[in-house]
């Protein structure tokens, strides 16, 4: 289940976050290419794929860098942290959706993160930050097994804090 969790907050952050500011920063395309000179603006230059890349990454890493959630994850009850707890912090939530941005736009990137996260249940871009995303209304577990998870987790920042 968790799996799933993180594959629909992925999307539901394309629909409501990655889509509209990419729409937006098309529209404000040729506000900007007025402005830049024209050989910058051959086929492929960074600026033509930039624009659209930078404003969601920018967002999304800002938002997940302060509260730990973007929107897909705020509706999953999930919650990306540091090894204390915390929230990643907005350098290391910008890294983070830049990585993953940039890896998920190859069909391979895709594959990896998925096998990555059923094996592991973390992504590669998680691990090289050293970043957790956590379940905060975990599926199928008993009273007792929550408060134990609790537990632990409150007995982990206490060692590492």
């Amino acid at each position: 289940m968790y799996i799933l969790k993180r594959i629909a907050a992925y999307m539901i952050d394309l629909m409501v976050v990655v889509a509209p500011l990419s729409a937006l920063s098309a529209f404000a395309e040729n506000e900007v290419f007025e402005r830049v000179p024209s050989q910058f603006l051959s086929f492929g230059s960074p600026v033509s794929w930039a624009l659209p890349l930078a404003l969601p990454v920018l967002f999304l890493g800002t938002v997940t860098g302060l509260t730990g959630r973007s929107p897909g994850k705020l509706i999953t009850f999930l919650k990306v942290e540091d090894g204390g707890g915390d929230p990643p912090g907005i350098a290391q939530g910008i890294v983070r959706e830049l990585i993953k941005a940039v890896s998920l736009a190859f069909i391979l990137g895709i594959f990896w993160a998925i096998q990555s996260l059923a094996t592991r249940r973390r992504t590669f871009y998680d691990e090289w930050l050293d970043l957790e995303v956590d379940d905060l209304r975990p599926t199928g577990l008993t009273p007792t097994q929550k408060n134990f998870r609790k537990y632990m987790r409150e007995q982990a920042r206490r060692q590492k804090g």
